[in-house]
């Protein structure tokens, strides 16, 4: 209703121009009476003191009324009493809307406290802090207006202190949520006692710091996972030094078999690399600098996989050389192109693993030459058997011709008669007799499922060596000129 009549009196007061021409008009008082009553409303009159501000606008309309009924003496006096209404309403208002602001400041102060504002939002926390602490010291020196402004900025400022401390909860949430996660991938590690009471106590408190967080808490709550936090990274620090220590030992043995790979050859310097930085993590970690040596390990982990690179692409480019060269081979032997198909397939695979060794894809590359190499082997090997014949001899998955010794009651099978069947001559038997020295401790006694390998005959140097070995088998006769023709032991007979 009030503010009904002001506008109402604005209205009027701008026809005063009109009328001034006839009336003294008490311009002067009316303004000022306007004026008084404006900041009456400021500091909140209507809330405070609705009587006073009231009486000063119903005076105000008064004297609008006089002018206009041409009585200048009664305008100017209900100007001056609506002055002196707004000024009563300004005096009971102002240390009322002065202590309203600051209460409602020191509120939203305490709520930003609550939400850690002091730590999310440190800038406008502090603010708040010097506008509330300001406006108080106004007001203690009755600068009354004054403290109304600043109590004013008071609130202002503690209201952005709460809503940037509120949008970082959602952040405080995501630490919270990954250190439960640290918790539970502690908990399925082996610790011991000590450390299995400190993570259980820490996760008592992450629970309770989610309640607190869900009350909008998290100056409390932050307290709470700052301990928790405390007692987590003692023991992740603890189980990170034995998982570093078993890495490495895990590194050093990759490295070991690297060297037994051939790594020294192309990438020794690598290999010496990562030796350096082990050793420097050992010692590191007996300094307790666990984060110092997981940087090291991690230096050595990433020296053994470009020495890894670096040995495959040598391998590769060896391999690759060598399968080319058995390929040609294979091509010059097939005369008959009775493995043309084979042969055609293992070029193909050569050629794909120079395109994959063009690309950088090392280990791809490898294996696709040591595929051809397996199908050039094979090819080796059944060509190798249909030279053979039907001697009784096999070829072993490493490519050595071998016999089994079979149990034959009429015939039996003895290093005179093997070497006649592998060889065509049984004069040559020592040749097989040296060659599995390790299972015949007798030439004259053999046993049904033993096999022996069958090495080649030797080639001619000098006085054939074939014409040696004849000799060596006449010199084992004995004196009526027998031969070791060696008895198979039918103990063992399958």
């Amino acid at each position: 209703m009030a503010a009904h009549k002001l506008v109402l009196l604005l209205a009027v007061c701008s026809a005063i121009s009109f009328i001034s021409c006839d009336v003294d008009v008490p311009i002067k008082e009316m303004v000022t009476a306007r004026t008084t009553i404006e900041k009456a409303r400021q500091v909140l009159a209507e809330k405070y003191d609705p009587a006073n501000l009231n009486q000063a606008v119903e005076e105000l309309n008064k004297s609008h009324g006089f002018v206009v009924n041409k009585k200048a003496s009664d305008a100017k006096a209900s100007a001056i009493k609506a002055t002196d209404y707004a000024e009563a309403a300004i005096q009971i208002s102002l240390p009322q809307a002065v202590d309203g602001n600051l209460e409602e400041s020191k509120t939203l102060y305490q709520e930003a406290d609550k939400l850690n504002a002091a730590k999310s939002a440190p800038d406008q926390f502090a603010a708040a802090e010097a506008a509330i602490t300001k406006t108080e010291t106004l007001k203690s020196d009755h600068n009354l207006w004054d403290a109304f402004a600043k109590s004013k900025e008071a609130v202002t400022a503690s209201g952005q202190a709460k809503e940037a401390a509120l949008a970082k909860l959602p952040e405080l949430n995501e630490e919270l949520n990954a250190m439960k996660k640290d918790v539970e991938f502690l908990k399925s590690q082996k610790l011991n006692d000590q450390q299995k009471q400190q993570i259980d106590e820490a996760s008592s408190k992450l629970d309770k710091a989610g309640e607190l967080l869900g009350q909008n808490n998290a100056k409390e709550a932050a307290a709470l996972m700052s301990e928790a936090g405390a007692s987590i990274n003692t023991v992740k620090m603890a189980v990170q030094k034995i998982s570093a220590r078993d890495k490495i030992a895990e590194l050093r043995k990759e490295a070991e078999l690297l060297k037994k790979e051939r790594g020294s050859e192309y990438a020794g310097d690598d290999i010496a690399a990562i030796t350096a930085a082990l050793n420097e993590a050992e010692s590191l970690l007996e300094q307790e600098k666990t984060e110092e040596a997981l940087k090291k390990i991690s230096e050595a982990e990433q020296l053994l996989a470009s020495a890894k690179e670096k040995t495959t692409k040598g391998l590769a480019l060896e391999k690759a050389k060598s399968v080319e060269k058995m390929l040609e081979e294979a091509r010059k032997k097939d005369t008959k192109n009775r493995f043309k198909t084979e042969i055609d397939n293992a070029a193909t695979m050569i050629d794909d693993g120079k395109k994959l060794l063009e690309d950088g894809s090392y280990t791809e590359s490898l294996a696709k030459f040591e595929e051809a190499e397996a199908l050039l082997n094979s090819i080796g090997i059944a060509s190798e058997k249909d030279r053979l014949g039907k001697d009784g001899s096999t070829i072993s998955k490493e490519g050595k011709r071998m016999y089994r010794v079979i149990f034959n009651r009429k015939n039996r099978d003895c290093l005179w008669r093997i070497a006649g069947k592998v060889y065509k001559n049984e004069r040559l038997w020592p040749l097989i007799y040296v060659a599995n020295k390790d299972q015949i401790k007798d030439p004259d006694l053999i046993f049904p499922g033993q096999k022996f390998i069958i090495p080649e005959i030797p080639e001619k140097e000098g006085k054939s060596d074939k014409s040696k070995l004849e000799e060596k088998s006449e010199s084992g006769k004995d004196a009526g000129g027998a031969t070791p023709e060696t008895k198979t032991d039918s103990t063992d007979e399958e």
